[in-house]
């Protein structure tokens, strides 16, 4: 198994190793994403829930908080759940942590 680098290891975060994924992406193409000096993140949580699949689910809770929150970058699925009605699946409720990067102080 290879060694991780220096650049391996600056992506990695928290104690669980999740990958920042912003970072990540500056590594693979330093065009595509602002200096690191701008990886400062701030992390909230989300659920989304939909009657038709976890992606949906996903999704509308990704677009709603577009509607509030600038510079989102990344997310990640901390929990997935569900209601059963009569034996069948009737809801899925997806918790999401939503990173975005933080705006200049002034």
């Amino acid at each position: 198994m290879a060694k991780a680098g220096a650049e391996d290891s600056a992506v990695m975060t928290g104690r669980d190793g999740s990958v920042d994924y912003a970072a990540k992406m500056e590594l693979l193409n330093p065009r595509s994403v602002a200096h690191s000096e701008a990886h400062v993140y701030r992390v909230i949580e989300v659920v989304g829930t939909s009657a038709k699949s976890i992606d949906d689910a996903i999704k509308s809770a990704i677009d709603r908080a577009h509607q509030t929150i600038r510079h989102l970058r990344w997310f990640e699925v901390a929990r997935t759940s569900g209601h059963i009605d009569e034996g069948k699946v009737s809801h899925f409720q997806v918790t999401l942590k939503v990173g975005f990067t933080m705006e200049d102080a002034l």
